[in-house]
Parts: structure tokens; sequence; C-alpha cells
């Protein structure tokens, strides 16, 4: 570990600058250096990811089935397969699928059932 990873990890007394070098090879995953940083790695485990998949399934059927209730319909469908494309990446960006599930709920806020299966799919992904 390099001096200034040392300085980082032990509270920043790097001149008061919190910093992290890396010198040569190859880091993966989180990294949080200062005061109060957290890092974090959000997984989708297989079973998670069936349940999800099939959340995802019927939520594209509700959506079809409600295209008159729903505002922006064509949007909402694509909100849907954002939030698909985003879970099967390898990092999914979780910020993108919270946005896309917020403006779901939005869309389709005159349809209960939709609504709801919005809310199990943010409660298995959060």
């Amino acid at each position: 570990m390099s001096n200034t990873m040392n300085n980082a990890a032990n509270g920043g007394v790097n001149g008061g600058v919190n910093v992290v070098n890396i010198h040569g090879g190859v880091v993966s995953g989180p990294v949080a250096v200062g005061p109060h940083a957290v890092a974090s790695v959000t997984t989708i485990g297989s079973a998670q990811g069936t349940e999800l998949a099939a959340l995802l399934d019927r939520l594209e059927q509700l959506l079809t089935e409600h295209a008159e209730q729903v505002d922006e319909p064509e949007r909402a469908r694509r909100d849907a397969q954002d939030v698909r494309q985003e879970l099967a990446e390898a990092d999914p960006d979780r910020s993108r699928i919270l946005d896309a599930l917020r403006r779901l709920s939005v869309r389709a806020g005159e349809v209960t059932t939709i609504v709801e299966v919005v809310n199990q799919i943010r409660d298995l992904f959060g």
C-alpha cells in the first residue's frame, strides 16, 4: 500500500486532503475516501433476478393492457425497457433505474396494479 493510500485510510491526514493513489495493477470495486464516505455495491442474486424478470414481464403486460389509462404509454414502455436493460448490465446504474421507476409511478398513477408492480420492483432492487 502506498504512503498516500495509508494516509487516506488513516483519516485523510495528508495535508487535509483525502486521496487514493494507486500505482500499477487493477482496482475493481467501490472505493470511498474521506469523512463519511460510503462505497456500496448492489448485486442481484439469481432468485432475485428471476423475480425481477417476472415482475418486469408483468409490468410490460399491464402497460399494454392499460395503455389508455397511462400517461404517455410509449414512454412508460420505454421506461420499463430501460429498467430491464439496466438490470442486465454488469454494474447497473441504481439512480437510472430508480428514476425510471419514479417516472413509471407518475405515468401510471391512475392504475393501482401497475404502481404496485413498480413498488415491488423498487423494493426488490432497493
